[in-house]
């Protein structure tokens, strides 16, 4: 019996994603047949409430795994809600394959039930888009789908299945018997000219600065980065995706930079060592506005070289050496290629130390159990947590600020995931769940505003239903803080966007299933994360701060007077 022809379409996508080692698909009910082939052969379905955040879920997943996520979707609105997710993976290179329903063929153009022009709807938010036209080589599309997205700078790839081809007899397909679920799936590196001449350049510097970014983590390029740093007696600096690319604590290791050097923030004392740099090697990194600090954070006058496996990134905003590749490779091409240097390292790492000191003394009348409670002393609590195998997820806007400036990692499997690509509200809490089903022997802990939490918090019963147990510690400080804040920092004034109703998360964590608590005392912080953490569910922190602090964004040295860093500040609504 020839079983290409006895299987259908389905089947063959189905075996595909069990021979690329998927074990579950993320996904409601539709395609509808491709679900229950995948149950079949013992892929799960992971139902979530809603695309934006099962987007964000895979995104999670691919982040903290290195494997590959698969989505399903419905066609039209459903499809229409999961652009926002793939913009995020997208821009922060992280592969997803989503599998999608199409109508039937000889209904396209007719205005088919949620009929849509997918391929315009996904063009700017993917790197690959096919349509299944005919029910052969349906095998080479799919591994075309996983290609796309591993490899390269990854992100979203969609292949489309018409209603009236899932259930037709599959026809020829090459002999296929990869297995392509991890990325990166290439490590290419740049020629030895290109690696030699970087090499010559770190060497003869008086003070070489490394600015790490999300493609250090994306590539695992951690020890390589850690080895270089040693090697070549070089700072390390972080953007908020790179954060905790080598441990915080090595003497190297001057932390996240990017916009947080405004006053109280490590980064005002660690800026002018990256801007006294001569050589600024850039790994993985976009040279966007928040990781560059607005384009002042990079000295004019110092030669950049740049490690990036995308060509375009490479000189987008600064001239630089390229070193096109993957950053791990590179990374250990160079460190094998340097020679000797003559920089006093004693001298570096004291600069370091004294920054650390010098944030240190700054930030400490904000670790009181004083109340409201401050966002400080709520990430001193997590900082207490850090561990080994510990992974902090931050929402986007604060969130993010908060996690990537207060806390400092000491373990070089620590992992602080954020959503930095496109930054969008409301996905911390579903990457967390994403990270969790990567990581279930971990503890997860994320990071929310009450704000950007209500975007995603129906997604708390997803996590009672499948059995995620993830530590939520909402922020809720009852405002929009970084659009309330940035609006006075602007114009003086803000709208009236600015100021929340009161809710009880903790009371929606509860009527979900899981686990909830409202801390109201700063005293009350470590107990509260332990019976958080011995609840075995989604438990939800409520912790009620202050809405008068902010973090040492740049935007605010001087601009937000009114703002006491060390009281509230009850501002009138507009």
């Amino acid at each position: 019996m020839n079983t290409d022809v006895a299987r259908t379409v389905v089947d063959v996508v189905a075996d595909g994603l069990v021979r690329h080692g998927v074990e579950f698909v993320l996904g409601q009910s539709v395609p509808t047949a491709l679900v229950l082939a995948c149950e079949d052969r013992g892929i799960r379905n992971i139902t979530y409430r809603q695309e934006n955040a099962g987007g964000a879920i895979a995104d999670g997943f691919a982040r903290a795994s290195g494997r590959v996520p698969v989505m399903v979707c419905q066609n039209g609105p459903a499809a229409a809600l999961a652009v926002a997710p793939f913009a995020e993976a997208k821009k922060a290179g992280i592969p997803i394959v989503a599998i999608m329903q199409e109508v039937d063929r000889s209904h396209i153009g007719k205005n088919a039930f949620q009929e849509y022009d997918h391929k315009a709807l996904f063009a700017p938010v993917t790197k690959w888009f096919h349509l299944l036209e005919s029910a052969d080589g349906v095998e080479d599309h799919l591994d075309r789908a996983f290609i796309a997205a591993a490899s390269g700078k990854p992100g979203p790839a969609v292949l489309m299945l018409p209603v009236d081809l899932q259930m037709a007899h599959a026809g020829r397909s090459a002999h296929r018997s990869m297995r392509l679920c991890n990325w990166p799936l290439d490590r290419p590196r740049p020629d030895d000219k290109a690696i030699g001449e970087a090499a010559r350049l770190i060497d003869a510097a008086r003070l070489p600065v490394v600015i790490a970014g999300g493609g250090v983590l994306s590539s695992g390029a951690g020890s390589a980065l850690l080895r270089f740093a040693e090697k070549a007696a070089a700072p390390v600096a972080t953007t908020n995706m790179g954060k905790a690319s080598i441990p915080e604590t090595h003497p190297l290791a001057m932390g996240a930079i990017g916009n947080l050097t405004g006053p109280g923030g490590l980064g005002r004392h660690t800026k002018p060592l990256v801007q006294q740099a001569d050589v600024l090697l850039l790994i993985g990194n976009r040279t966007n506005e928040d990781g560059t600090d607005h384009w002042s954070l990079i000295p004019d006058g110092a030669r950049v070289l740049h490690i990036d496996i995308d060509p375009q990134e490479i000189g987008r905003n600064y001239e630089a050496v390229r070193l096109v590749g993957d950053a791990r490779t590179t990374l250990e091409a160079v460190t094998d290629a340097l020679g000797s240097h003559s920089r006093n390292r004693d001298t570096i790492e004291q600069r370091i130390a004294d920054a650390w000191a010098a944030f240190e003394r700054e930030r400490r009348p904000f670790l009181t159990d004083a109340e409201p409670i401050r966002a400080e002393r709520a990430l001193a609590a997590i900082q207490k947590r850090l561990g080994s195998d510990t992974v902090v997820v931050a929402d986007a806007s604060y969130a993010s600020n908060w996690v990537a400036g207060q806390l400092r990692t000491s373990h070089s499997r620590t992992r602080v995931i954020s959503p930095r690509g496109l930054a969008g509200l409301g996905w911390g809490f579903p990457l967390a769940l994403g990270a969790k089903l990567a990581k279930p022997e971990r503890e997860v802990i994320v990071v929310v505003g009450d704000g950007g939490f209500a975007h995603s918090w129906a997604e708390l019963e997803t996590a009672v239903r499948i059995g995620i147990a993830v530590t939520v510690v909402v922020l809720n400080n009852g405002v929009l803080g970084y659009q309330k804040d940035a609006e006075k920092a602007k114009f003086g004034r803000y709208t009236a966007a600015g100021h929340l109703g009161q809710v009880d998360h903790a009371g929606i964590a509860r009527a979900c299933g899981g686990y909830g608590e409202t801390i109201e005392h700063a005293r009350d912080l470590d107990a509260a994360f332990d019976r958080a953490a011995g609840s075995n569910t989604i438990a939800l922190l409520d912790v009620l701060t202050d809405p008068g602090g902010h973090p040492p964004i740049s935007l605010y040295d001087g601009s937000l007077d009114r703002l006491d860093r060390g009281r509230v500040v009850q501002d009138p609504v507009p």
